[in-house]
């Protein structure tokens, strides 16, 4: 493995001008993580990479392009300066890029933009390696039938938007006004919209969300913290407070209110100072999720101040059960609010804000 490095890289130089692409760059791995009769290997595979990494003078001409799906993985010093210093992140395409991938890949003009459009919102949450795998199914079709590819091939493929029940729309309507209400009584950020959608794509796990837009501070204080924990667990408030009944939609999944609260309030207990005063090395959400496993204590706090955030939102949405009420009706006539509408319809101002 360290010669065919060695080479891999000789051989771009030798090519340059040349990009040396590495794919599943976390495979190399993290040398604080090495353990068992392999260990002293890895740790040279490492430091064999960065050593290529850092042979600047050899290197001219090459530029180095790696790319993970688990970044975090990586050891840190690939990506200090001098190294693997630019990172970018690729998100699942959003409407405007769906389009553009499906007329690429099926050769369409701007004919079509209609049926084009429609094709791209039935394949919302689809990657972009998944858009070119159905695109291709759509070619086979046409060629077998010795015609031209149209959106119709398309569209036979993938299951079409399902329309949002009323009831299952109204409980995501008070979900998101309950975060968005509570969000704005403890002033987390500048409510820049919501929206709640009328019709999902099959791949789709969330019918809404509530966009903030937050000034960067050097230091947090303790109390904007608890902010936004009680922010993220609102939705669930607003649900126990309107509805009479908690849904499953707060958790489930990473990246859900539940695991983005439970992660946060780890973080404040285990390193960060703000809930007890033992420093332990967690960052990553597999850190913090192990921590909570095995850490009984460190759990018990967790569930602790996770049972007394949720109370305090429930508190904040019982005294403006009105204005939750209202934003959610609001929400079932117009899929997408902006942050100046719901401030307008609330009566609030953006200086109401509470400092965080």
């Amino acid at each position: 493995m360290l010669g065919a490095m060695r080479k891999s890289f000789r051989d771009a130089r030798d090519n340059a001008p040349s990009v040396l692409f590495i794919d599943e760059i976390d495979a190399i791995g993290d040398r604080r993580k090495f353990t068992g009769d392999y260990a002293s290997y890895s740790v040279q595979v490492v430091n064999a990479l960065l050593e290529l990494l850092d042979g600047s003078d050899e290197r001219e001409g090459v530029i180095v392009v790696a790319a993970s799906n688990f970044p975090q993985n990586l050891d840190p010093a690939l990506k200090r300066p001098g190294r693997l210093d630019r990172h970018i992140v690729i998100e699942l395409p959003d409407q405007a890029a769906r389009v553009q991938m499906i007329a690429t890949h099926l050769g369409l003009g701007s004919g079509a933009t209609g049926d084009l459009h429609e094709a791209a919102r039935a394949m919302s949450g689809y990657s972009g390696a998944l858009i070119a795998q159905v695109a291709k199914d759509a070619r086979r079709i046409a060629r077998k039938e010795g015609r031209g590819v149209e959106i119709a091939d398309l569209q036979a493929l993938v299951p079409p938007l399902a329309a949002v029940e009323d009831i299952e729309r109204w409980e995501s309507c008070v979900h998101e006004a309950g975060h968005a209400v509570v969000g704005l009584e403890l002033g987390v950020g500048d409510l820049e919209f919501i929206v709640v959608a009328r019709r999902l794509g099959h791949h789709d796990h969330r019918a809404g969300h509530v966009q903030w837009k937050r000034k960067v501070t050097l230091n947090r204080r303790k109390q904007s913290y608890v902010n936004e924990v009680t922010m993220l667990l609102a939705g669930m408030a607003a649900e126990r407070v309107i509805i009479g009944d908690i849904l499953d939609g707060s958790g489930g999944s990473e990246g859900s209110d539940l695991q983005r609260a439970s992660d946060l309030v780890t973080l404040m207990v285990s390193n960060l100072g703000l809930g007890s005063l033992h420093y332990l090395e967690v960052s990553t959400s597999k850190d913090l999720d192990d921590l909570r496993r095995n850490d009984p204590v460190v759990r018990g706090k967790v569930e602790e101040l996770l049972s007394r955030y949720l109370s305090r939102a429930e508190e904040i949405l019982e005294a403006c059960k009105k204005d939750v009420e209202l934003l959610a009706s609001t929400l079932m006539d117009c899929e997408l609010v902006s942050g100046q509408e719901v401030l307008q319809l609330i009566g609030r101002s953006s200086d109401d804000r509470s400092a965080v």
